[in-house]
């Protein structure tokens, strides 16, 4: 990116596990803007896989304690924080004027959320998140690009249960740094231009190594009829069917 250009304007949700080993990796760049959003405080369970903190933080807002060590490690970006929850009263004032969201909360509502703000107001998405020892990163509502791709198409179903919340506590710190790096490849190429990785989720299963790339679903077209059939699958244009 050139001097002449506007700062490319980042939003990090959530500064936890994936968020703390996001953020360093973003606050090298330069000509980036990012503001920090999450209303969490440091708590004695989040040291050891929540990699900005230490005990002198405990009780601190993680927005100003993640920003504070930013700037001491020299980061290039500017920083900005905003210390609230995300909220279907608050998300749309919060993500306005983004060029970039990065989704790195731990629970599914929250995603939903970003992610039907993000479509609302055609902002591109980079959401991250882990299960277990499983990774998930998807690019989202890139302008020119599957403008239309959103969580609903990877993930179609109803909410399970378990959904609903992630027990952070039992994610290893290298689960997380794996979904950040993965994260910030997606980042990157978004600032640079590059839209090939838009509508494309990436699942990885860190304990038996499997990586899969998968595209959204296409859409089907006004002119397209799929009918199941006892011999299988058939399909017609508009103009066949009389």
């Amino acid at each position: 990116m050139s001097a002449e250009q506007p700062a490319f304007r980042i939003a990090v949700v959530g500064a936890g596990a994936t968020g703390t080993a996001l953020l360093p990796m973003l606050a090298v760049m330069p000509q980036v803007h990012i503001t920090i959003v999450d209303g969490d405080t440091v708590d004695a369970t989040n040291l050891g896989r929540q990699l900005l903190y230490t005990a002198s933080d405990v009780g601190r807002m993680k927005v100003l304690v993640a920003r504070d060590r930013l700037l001491e490690r020299g980061a290039l970006a500017k920083l900005e924080v905003e210390a609230c929850f995300i909220d279907s009263g608050n998300a749309s004032d919060l993500l306005h004027g983004m060029d970039l969201v990065c989704d790195c909360t731990d629970d599914l509502p929250a995603r939903l959320l970003i992610d039907r703000t993000c479509g609302a107001h055609g902002i591109a998405l980079v959401s991250g998140a882990v299960h277990g020892r499983q990774v998930q990163v998807a690019t989202l509502h890139v302008a020119g690009h599957h403008p239309a791709t959103g969580l609903r198409e990877f993930f179609p179903g109803r909410t399970a249960e378990e959904q609903e919340g992630c027990l952070m506590q039992q994610v290893p710190a290298h689960v997380t740094t794996l979904a950040a790096a993965v994260m910030a490849e997606h980042i990157n190429a978004i600032i640079q231009g590059d839209r090939s990785r838009a509508g494309v989720l990436e699942l990885i299963d860190v304990g038996d190594g499997r990586w899969l790339r998968i595209r959204a679903p296409r859409p089907l077209q006004d002119d397209e009829l799929i009918a199941d059939s006892v011999s299988g699958t058939a399909k017609a244009s508009r103009h066949d069917r009389g």
